[in-house]
């Protein structure tokens, strides 16, 4: 055997170099015989003929015979689980939970040995830019790090043929990207698959809660006041911090908050329908239903009907926090009403639903949590506490909380600074946050060198951001802009601004600064300071907006160009000029679409409309939703549809006003030669403003 393995080397060296001076070379030295050069010289295929026929017998009597067999084909199938991060990466303990969209299975993670559950769900969009958008999502569900949240730690996407859920080989058992468990298969599970077709997966690894509130509830014998405040103010606080982040549960119901080892309440399975969209699921309708204490079909499905606001139900386009708020009162009522059978649960809960009923003796006895309950359940989102309020004002009051509410008093009133000193002493204290670094390893922030989003672009994405940066430049020249360089730090009485998601440092000297939220304010700060009543600039650097939870903030690169004195039509006409200039040198013209507006012109169109002061900003929110979608189109239409029900129910707005709004936007939106002779018939307080705007394109 050592002859043939040798010999067979030789002739794929030497076949590497064939019609080369070094294959000449090789046998001129009388490495090979003149046979073996003729052979290796003629057409690989007659090479390969001829060893298979000198050297079959060896390769099918050798011990090691499937040594000469092609990798592809060694082991079957089975070889291409090398390359399944969860095979790879997981040993499947138990099932979950399975629903129609798939399944949730406790794994140990064969690295650090822990138990995480691991969530599978059946995808059928393949697209690569769907699947990252995805991941995207779920990456922010994995920024939340709160004692009260269930943490989210990876999410990836494999690709797999599916097998049958009910069959007694649960687990993960195909190819290259599995789903169902090998674990407990055979190689002969897999006969038969080859034609069937490749599904990706969504796999999501999550920290493993063994308990849930629902099953709480089944043995609630006896109640405990004391335990029912104690549980809510762990789910509220868990809540405030989900909100904190810009994030809606959207799924908040006993079978989604669970309790870890420690009896503690962790809130999870977040509503990934808000951006998993139905149409990109692929069902399973062996399981048409969720397993008790495992969310898998999100927002809307059995199960969860008596925990659905009605916004949801209707179909409002726009959705906020206080959707969780309405869930939050159904639980909040189970916390402090237990049931003794399915039946009264059932009863009870479909009067509150329905008719908005409670049971008098409860009331009774409990009147103020009866108020808290109606006001978390009310029709109109806008009448609902938020999480934060209830952290403020709807506990008894906690001994721990009054001390540390004390003692913050005392540290805003006292003269003495020493107090505030002290305080950021101890925040910077190297030996404390070292402990708190070990204790969050799983954590969050990391060292440049372990983490890799400190390198922010590739080669490529260097270069066409570099090519976009200097084009523009020309382009702010060439219109005679100065360019004036903006500080990114700044003290945070000086140049800040009302926005909620600017990112705010504490020095270790105890002065709170700020990192440039936008371009714009500090120009105008400085231009006023230094009395400049005619100036033009450009700037060209990164702002700063807060993530998600406990990470680095996120940069963004953002170019300003300003004009300072000048006519306004011509002002406004050669900053739609530079867009333009800009834009052109990227895309072609025909495919560019200006969309104009104005101040002065969207303040008429509220005052003909007849929409109040205060609904203006919410109005404006959910009109936004239209973005550039054509006038008459019909995805449009459909749009108008539920935007308008919500308009009439949450902001009570009178039907006249909701049919102008949908006037303007059928009428007064669209090419300029067109929408502006109709602006100044329908709006006569606009009509100069019209003018000016007509002015730029003459």
């Amino acid at each position: 055997m050592p002859f043939v393995f040798m010999y067979k080397i030789s002739f794929d060296i030497l076949l590497c170099c064939h019609n080369t001076e070094m294959a000449f070379n090789v046998i001129s030295v009388q490495i090979f015989s003149q046979w073996a050069r003729d052979i290796a010289t003629k057409p690989s295929s007659l090479y390969t003929e001829t060893f298979d026929h000198v050297f079959h017998q060896q390769m099918v009597t050798s011990e090691i015979s499937q040594f000469w067999e092609p990798v592809s084909d060694y082991g079957g199938q089975n070889s291409s689980l090398l390359n399944s991060r969860y095979l790879n990466d997981f040993e499947e303990l138990r099932p979950l939970g399975h629903g129609g969209f798939g399944h949730v299975v406790l794994c140990k993670n064969k690295l650090d040995g822990r138990q995480y559950a691991v969530k599978m769900i059946r995808l059928k969009d393949k697209s690569p830019p769907v699947n990252d958008r995805i991941l995207r999502e779920v990456a922010t569900l994995a920024r939340l790090q709160h004692q009260h949240v269930v943490r989210y730690y990876q999410a990836w996407i494999e690709t797999g043929v599916s097998g049958n859920l009910g069959d007694s080989t649960w687990g993960s058992k195909t190819g290259i990207s599995s789903s169902y468990g090998y674990k407990h298969g055979s190689s002969t599970d897999l006969a038969g698959k080859e034609n069937l077709p490749e599904l990706p997966y969504l796999y999501i690894q999550m920290e493993y809660c063994p308990r849930t509130l629902r099953q709480l509830f089944e043995s609630y014998s006896h109640f405990d006041k004391d335990l029912a405040w104690h549980l809510f103010r762990q789910i509220v606080e868990g809540l405030a911090h989900i909100h904190g982040q810009g994030i809606i549960h959207r799924d908040l119901t006993p079978n989604n908050i669970f309790f870890d080892a420690r009896n503690d309440i962790k809130i999870g399975d977040f509503g990934l329908a808000k951006f998993l969209k139905l149409e990109q699921l692929d069902q399973d309708t062996a399981f048409p239903s969720e397993a008790p204490g495992v969310s898998i079909e999100g927002t809307g499905q059995v199960g969860t009907y008596f925990y659905t606001a009605p916004e949801i139900e209707q179909g409002w386009p726009k959705i906020d926090e206080k959707a969780d708020m309405y869930s939050l009162g159904v639980v909040f009522f189970e916390l402090w009403h237990p049931f003794g059978t399915a039946m009264e649960r059932h009863v009870i809960l479909s009067d509150l639903k329905q008719k908005g009923q409670l049971p008098p003796a409860w009331v009774a006895e409990f009147p103020d949590q009866a108020l808290l309950l109606r006001r978390l359940m009310s029709s109109s989102p806008s009448d609902r506490p938020s999480a934060t309020d209830l952290l403020q004002n709807a506990f008894p009051p906690r001994m721990e909380y009054e001390l540390l509410d004390n003692f913050l008093r005392t540290m805003k009133t006292s003269e003495d600074t020493s107090v505030y000193d002290k305080v950021v002493n101890a925040i910077f204290d190297e030996d404390a946050l070292s402990s708190r670094s070990t204790h969050h390893h799983s954590g969050t922030l990391k060292s440049v060198a372990e983490d890799a989003s400190a390198v922010q672009h590739s080669d490529v994405d260097t270069e066409v951001r570099d090519h976009v940066i200097d084009l523009s430049r020309e382009v702010f020249r060439r219109h005679c802009a100065k360019h004036l360089e903006i500080i990114p730090l700044h003290l945070l009485d000086d140049c800040t601004g009302p926005h909620r998601n600017t990112v705010k440092l504490l020095s270790q000297g105890g002065d709170m600064v700020e990192l440039s939220h936008e371009l714009r304010l500090p120009f105008v700060k400085w231009a006023a300071a230094n009395q400049k009543s005619s100036f033009k600039r450009y700037e060209i650097s990164y702002v700063y907006r807060r993530a998600i939870g406990h990470s680095t903030p996120n940069r963004f690169l953002q170019g300003d160009f300003d004009i300072i004195g000048g006519a306004s039509p011509l002002t406004e006409a050669e900053i739609i000029k530079v867009t333009l200039d800009i834009l052109m040198q990227f895309f072609h013209p025909d495919s560019l679409d200006i969309h104009l507006s104005h101040g002065s012109l969207l303040e008429a169109m509220w005052s003909w409309a007849g929409i109040k002061a205060e609904h203006r900003q919410k109005v404006g929110e959910l009109l936004s939703m239209l973005g550039c979608l054509r006038p008459q189109s019909s995805e449009r239409k459909s749009k108008w549809v539920v935007i308008r029900r919500q308009l009439l129910q949450e902001l009570s707005l009178a039907e006249g006003a909701v049919n102008r709004l949908q006037t303007v936007g059928l009428r007064f939106c669209g090419d300029a030669d067109q929408a502006l002779p109709r602006l100044r018939g329908a709006l006569p307080a606009a009509i100069s403003e019209s003018g000016k705007l007509k002015s730029m394109f003459t």
